[in-house]
Formats: structure tokens, sequence, C-alpha cells
């Protein structure tokens, strides 16, 4: 896209911005009484006729089973495909909980350590400390986001279409670390989430594994849990029931879109109504997003870790990585892309709120096109996943997002037989 139509579509998009601030509908609030399944069925059903997201997809598990797998909305608006049990969405950020635990997987078998500098798997990766007595950045550094790596914006642009190919990650970590080894903070001093971290990871885990990341994690944690139609590609079956990613022109996260997306005209299927529904597409970056699958599948994956590590017979992690991950290295956050993430503590992969009444753990994703989050109660077994095909639902300008409060909404349901 030339300089003239991008700064052309960058304008028309924050005009349209401009006006749903002023004169848009409000997307609906919850009701505070809110305290049965069919209530906040009825309160998701007049989010998603507003298209706020089109479709959206809720599992909830607890004591090692799903209790509850509900579907609202439309896959795909213009097609007027409606979602269902089996359609699967983009987990963008979420994907950052499979390159965490395929690192504890990698040290369970004893390929790596946590502790080990970054510099011993990776050559290339040097940095520029703010002071002469900084901390070498070890691998636990990178997943509690304590490194001190930036979080460059313009990753948000390295994407690519079905059909092509993936890149390879230890190539693309060593080009973005060639342009961001400056320091934004000295490392182990506070944690500033960054896709930046993660993009090494997944570097890492192919350098030490001798596979490409996104196999690492098909081979080692979805087949074993019989997550067939969760992957970082669609097969046959994902794609009959893919989610049509979308975002209303009148947001924000547009205007970052045409700013940062150079081909974002490419990635466009058709505009109906005020809103872009995408073609299918990729993140470059498969450490830190680029997973996509069901949400009743992502169920499997939060029943494993609250099990501590096994599901019906197959173990995806040691009992002692669970452990770890749940309530080891964390360190407090000092901001992030939204100050959502400001003052949570940084686990080992998981953001962490555990100095309030009910411990949860967390990972939320956001890309264009989609958004989700998965919550655990560790002490409570219980785990409550969200999946929808708008981005804009999932960050909120005027407060609480609204994939945020359905989550909280459906975690403070009594979920016990």
């Amino acid at each position: 896209m030339n300089i003239l139509r991008r700064t052309a579509m960058v304008l028309k998009f924050l005009l349209a911005t401009i006006i749903d601030l002023i004169f848009g509908k409000k997307p609906p609030k919850p009701s505070k009484n809110i305290s049965t399944v069919a209530e906040l069925e009825e309160y998701i059903d007049s989010v998603v006729k507003m298209n706020r997201p089109p479709g959206l997809s809720i599992a909830v598990v607890k004591d090692g089973r799903m209790v509850y797998n509900k579907t609202f909305g439309l896959a795909d608006g213009p097609g007027k495909v409606p979602a269902t049990n089996e359609t699967v969405y983009h987990w963008m950020s979420m994907t950052k909980m499979t390159t965490a635990v395929s690192i504890m997987h990698l040290q369970d078998q004893g390929k790596l350590n946590i502790d080990d500098p970054v510099e011993k798997y990776l050559p290339f990766f040097k940095v520029k400390h703010r002071s002469e007595d900084g901390e070498v950045i070890t691998i636990r550094h990178l997943l509690n986001h304590s490194s001190g790596l930036a979080n460059p914006p313009g990753m948000l642009g390295l994407i690519h279409l079905d059909g092509e190919s993936h890149p390879n990650q230890v190539r693309l970590a060593e080009k973005l670390m060639s342009a961001n080894q400056k320091l934004a903070f000295e490392t182990g001093t506070q944690a500033t989430y960054s896709n930046l971290n993660y993009t090494v990871l997944g570097a890492i885990i192919e350098k030490v594994s001798g596979m490409a990341h996104r196999e690492y994690v098909v081979q080692n944690i979805f087949r074993p849990l019989k997550m067939n139609n969760t992957n970082f590609v669609y097969n046959d079956l994902m794609l009959e029931h893919a989610a049509v990613g979308s975002q209303p022109n009148g947001n924000i996260l547009s205007v970052m879109l045409a700013v940062l997306v150079s081909n974002l005209s490419r990635i466009i299927r058709e505009t109906v109504k005020g809103r872009m529904w995408f073609n299918k597409v990729y993140p470059d970056f498969t450490g830190a997003a680029g997973v996509i699958g069901p949400a009743n599948e992502t169920a499997r994956f939060v029943m494993a870790f609250l099990n501590k590590g096994e599901l019906d017979g197959e173990r995806m992690l040691s009992s002692e990585s669970v452990r770890i991950m749940t309530n080891d290295s964390h360190v407090r956050g000092k901001g992030g892309p939204a100050t959502f993430y400001k003052g949570v503590l940084h686990g080992l992969g998981w953001l962490i709120w555990n100095d309030v009444e009910r411990k949860r753990i967390m990972h939320s994703g956001d890309g264009p096109g989609f958004s989700g989050i998965m919550q655990l109660f560790p002490e409570e077994n219980l785990g409550v996943i969200v999946q929808g095909n708008e981005w804009a639902y999932g960050v909120s300008f005027r407060g609480t997002s609204i994939r945020d409060s359905i989550a909280a909404l459906t975690a403070g349901l009594e979920w016990d037989d």
C-alpha cells in the first residue's frame, strides 16, 4: 500500500472513530444482579446482536470436566454463518501460554534450564544494558517479561496470508533483536509485557528441539491432549468451522492497524456496514501468537493445567512445572500495551492476581479480528474461556472491556453440581 493510500485509510478510520465516539451506540452494560446462566446468556445475546463481537464462544471447566459450552452470534456475519461449538478462533496472545508450557516441557526433559542465559542457545542475542552491572538475561526473564526487552509496536504488522510460508522463528528473532538491542529497563527490576520476549522463546524452542516451534507445540501439547482441531494452520475441518475475524471501522484499533499493517487492504475480505471482515491471516511470530482453535479444546488445555499437568492419562507437563508456573517468579508489572497490565504480577507465562479474595491466573489475546481470554482459579479448580471474532470488544477505552466483563460474570456463577 503506498503512502497516500495508507494515509487516506488512516484518516478514514480516524474520522469514523470520532463519529462513533460522539454518536455511536454504546455496548450494553451487564446488570449487577446476574446470578444465573439464563441471565448471563440474555446479556450475551444483547451483546452479539450489537456485533460486539459478532460471534462468541464460552467454555467453563470445573473439577476436571467441562460443565458448560455455549456459542452465540455469527462466525461469519456477511455469510450468515452461525457460531457453533466447533467454531475456531485465533488465540492471539493466549498462544504465549503454549510457548511457556513448551519451555517448561523442555526443562522437564533436561534439555534446558530456565535459569540458563538466553545467549547460550541464541549466540546472536546481544543487548545494551542501561547500566554497566546489568543482569544477564535468562529464559526466566523472558517468561515473566522482566528481561527489559521493548515491545516493538511494528510487530503488529508482521502477518502473512493463508498459503504463505511461516517464517523461521530463529531468523525472525535474530532480525528483531538486531533492531531492538537497547533495553527499556534494567533486567529483573520490573515487568513490562512484550511480544519480543516470547518471539525469542519460540526461537529457543526451535533451536533446542530441532523442530519448528509450531510443530513442537502441536506434537507435545495439542495431540496428547486430543486437541485435534487446534493448530497454527487450518486443517480441512477447521476451515469448515473458521470464524472470520472482524473489526469496526470506527475504532481506534482500526486506526492502529492502518498505521502499522502495510498490507491492510490486502487482508480485508470485504467491508459491510462499517465493519471490516478479514481474510485468513497468520502472525509471523508464532512464539507470541498464532494458535487457532475452538473454545471446547482450549478448555482441555486449561483442564490439564488445573489437573497438575495431566488429562485423561496424558501428561502435558510435570506437576512441579505446573506448581512453578502458578506460584513462582512473580514480578510486579509497570505497564504494557494497555494500562490493564499495570500493577499486575507477571508469572512464568500467566498474569497473576493473588492479593485479592480469589486467586486468579489468566492470559488474554488480542489482535486483528479476534480476542479471547482464559481465566483459571486454581484453588477452586475452575477455568473460564471466552473467545470471539472481534478485536475491539476485548480492548476498551471506556472502562472494563465486554470480554472481561463476560469472563468475570461467568466466573462469578455457581458451577458446582
